[in-house]
């Protein structure tokens, strides 16, 4: 009977190990959110008003709609997560690891043009850069810190987003890789009203 015990404790705890993140995949998603979170930091924290609220000739967003957009797609993205793991789906069949690198390459490309749907146009919910940057510091480290204790194997939950099929690890790298595609274009707005 002890042998049992010892067999199945044994066997459960190497289940629980291997239905979890590795330790790499844990501290590269959190580098990449915390450094994508920077540069916005960087790109932003010295603009006065002015510069935060300038738009487009063409009728593009101010890098004040840039942020607020990064801000609203990012909680929407964690509680699809959310979503899809407390449904129990795990899909232990599902590897999409190998696209980690193509995803990232091709969600903060600002070649590739994208039309956002309309649930997250920018309409103003934040009145301040100060409060958007403080917004965006709490978002980032409440998925730092989901990301760091989950017990959930992300890499099993698969998702369909329009764009690609994902695994819902891959959720966390979008959202860092969508923050810096974000970014460059705040930095092209800039750009274009420094040529003004």
């Amino acid at each position: 009977m002890r042998k049992i015990t010892l067999l199945l404790l044994v066997s459960f705890f190497s289940v629980s190990a291997l239905a979890q993140l590795s330790m790499g995949e844990r501290e590269f998603v959190a580098n990449y959110l915390m450094a994508s979170q920077q540069y916005i930091i960087e790109a932003v924290e010295d603009l006065d008003d002015q510069a935060f609220n300038w738009k487009p000739a063409d009728g593009g967003w101010s890098v004040a709609n840039c942020l607020e957009h990064i801000l609203s797609t990012e909680m929407a993205f964690h509680g699809m997560v959310q979503g899809t793991v407390s449904s129990g789906g795990a899909d232990m069949e599902f590897d999409n690891s190998m696209a980690d690198g193509v995803l990232i390459g091709n969600f903060n490309n600002r070649g590739t043009a994208v039309t956002t749907s309309p649930n997250f146009e920018p309409s103003g919910k934040w009145s301040t850069k100060a409060e958007m940057l403080a917004a965006l510091e709490e978002s980032r480290m409440k998925l730092v810190e989901y990301l760091k204790s989950t017990d959930h194997d992300l890499r099993h939950y698969k998702m369909e987003l329009p764009v690609a099929t994902v695994d819902a690890y891959q959720i966390y790298l979008l959202v860092a890789a969508h923050g810096q595609r974000h970014t460059n274009q705040m930095l092209e707005v800039l750009a274009e009203m420094e040529s003004m």
